[in-house]
């Protein structure tokens, strides 16, 4: 993947989400009456992610996964996320993946790609080196029984998901965390992923945060 074609890739998500913006299916919410016709794709998807978790559903977990090794393209990390999805959602429900239902028939899931420096080399504390990667954050809708407690969902992550996944690490250090769960707190965790946005926005290479490709969104309730 080169640089050209990472971009286009970005762009395109860019442009979907103004597409919707622009298609109507906003237009019943008042959180979005504002927003058609604006431009400005950071208000565009902050009003969908709080449209998501005001009006849609309440996740009910938060994770976060660093991928090792480590992932510097918003593609291979939509990728790699895709895998993830399907694994998790195989083993939650039992299932094969052509066979996974949509939401409402499963718990909903939001995934953002945020980029952060990480220490590449932690093993020398006297001479850190920092690189720019990607890592994952989802919001996960309540999981059906016996998964709907932490630590049955974590042994779940652990055994089912983590096991043959090169990328996914469950493996934790001071300077990097492969994978955390936590409980999920609308105060903290509603606006989390938004920060990107301001941090990078006057970057050249500006990034998408929010993953459409394998967020479960909805833009109506009908």
């Amino acid at each position: 993947m080169n640089y050209t074609e990472d971009r286009c890739e970005r762009s395109e998500q860019h442009s979907h989400a103004k597409r919707v913006n622009e298609s109507g299916q906003l237009k019943n919410s008042p959180l979005f009456r504002e927003l058609r016709t604006t431009q400005d794709s950071s208000k565009i998807h902050k009003a969908i992610v709080e449209y998501q978790f005001q009006e849609v559903f309440q996740p009910h977990w938060f994770g976060n996964i660093q991928w090792q090794p480590f992932i510097t393209d918003y593609t291979s990390a939509v990728k790699e996320t895709r895998h993830f999805r399907n694994k998790f959602l195989c083993a939650l429900l039992n299932t094969k993946p052509k066979k996974i239902p949509n939401p409402p028939e499963r718990p909903r899931i939001i995934w953002f790609h945020e980029k952060a420096p990480v220490n590449i080399n932690p093993q020398d504390s006297s001479n850190p080196r920092y690189k720019i990667a990607y890592h994952t954050h989802f919001h996960l809708e309540e999981c059906p029984e016996p998964y709907d407690s932490w630590i049955h969902l974590d042994w779940l992550i652990h055994q089912k998901v983590a096991k043959g996944f090169h990328r996914f690490s469950t493996s934790n250090s001071v300077e990097n965390k492969g994978f955390i769960l936590k409980p999920w707190i609308r105060e903290h965790h509603a606006n989390y992923n938004l920060k990107d946005y301001y941090r990078f926005k006057h970057h050249q290479d500006s990034d998408l945060v929010l993953d459409i490709e394998n967020s479960d969104l909805e833009f109506s309730r009908n």
